[in-house]
């Protein structure tokens, strides 16, 4: 298979005008750019160049190579470069993946900000409940509830406090449950997070049969506040109902533990300059104290 640092060599040579000069252009001692000329020349069992002490001229196979190698040298030199970041400067796609019913103010906030100081950085970002393959799906950064149990890189961004609640409305009529066996009308989350909450949140303990089955925390607050029955949500989606005593929080005492809101990678190759930049800027993110 022909190499492509020959046949760069050659296009130099003959855009330069000489050897010297197509060394200088491409950064490279003169001997290196001769001795790839002469291996080109060699594997295509022909002379392309011929050359004195103080001129070169193409041969004429030399002259169909280069009028047919030039341009597509140009376009694999320009395409290298579309993708070659300056020094200092980050450039090039993000893919991102986070829970629909992710609180999105903390992420546009990061991309908002990680786009102004980094212009020539893109993002695609995907809010879906469904647990993305982060190779076969080509994403660069997932933000998960807890360790994937995959084979894939993970950051901390932060602990999530978990609470079942009802609202007071319902609670009155149907009393305040003591046990989870107690628990009549439960909003349960899908399969996959009910078995993680269960070993990760109460300790092993069964969460109670379901009444109905949601696949997004927003709605099931949403279910909880009009009185659908009793729900297992992050606390921070219900601060402002508990503040207001519209909600109230049950079952305090099975709740065992809390679990980590975390940044898978596929691996640490996958780790570019951009990826990384960005994960510091989002985790800084949530570092920073909420202003009361």
């Amino acid at each position: 298979m022909l190499k492509l640092d020959p046949l760069h060599a050659f296009v130099e040579v003959v855009r330069a005008g000489g050897f010297a000069a197509a060394a200088r252009r491409m950064s490279v001692p003169r001997s290196t750019i001769s001795l790839q000329i002469q291996t080109l020349e060699a594997s295509l069992g022909t002379r392309l160049l011929k050359r004195s002490t103080r001129s070169v001229t193409l041969t004429d196979d030399g002259r169909q190579l280069y009028d047919r190698a030039s341009s597509a040298i140009e376009t694999l030199t320009e395409a290298v470069g579309s993708i070659t970041s300056r020094p200092g400067v980050l450039k090039g796609l993000i893919r991102m993946t986070a829970p629909a019913d992710f609180p999105t103010d903390p992420l546009a906030e990061a991309v908002a900000a990680f786009s102004q100081a980094h212009p020539e950085v893109r993002f695609e970002v995907t809010l879906s409940n469904a647990t993305l393959d982060l190779v076969a799906d080509n994403i660069d950064i997932a933000i998960r509830i807890g360790s994937s149990g995959m084979d894939t890189v993970e950051r901390r961004l932060t602990d999530i406090d978990w609470c079942f609640c009802a609202a007071s409305a319902w609670i009155d009529r149907h009393g305040e449950p003591k046990h989870l066996d107690d628990v009549a009308a439960f909003i349960a989350p899908p399969p996959r997070l009910r078995g993680y909450l269960e070993r990760a949140v109460l300790g092993g303990a069964a969460l109670p049969p379901a009444a109905m089955v949601i696949d997004s925390h927003i709605m099931a607050v949403d279910l909880v506040r009009r009185g659908a029955g009793v729900g297992l949500v992050p606390a921070g989606l219900i601060q402002g109902l508990l503040a207001s005593g519209e909600v109230r929080p049950v079952l305090k005492a099975t709740i065992c533990a809390r679990t980590r809101l975390v940044m898978a990678f596929p691996t640490r190759a996958d780790m570019v300059p951009r990826v990384r930049a960005f994960a510091d800027r989002l985790a800084e993110g949530f570092e920073r104290p909420t202003t009361p």
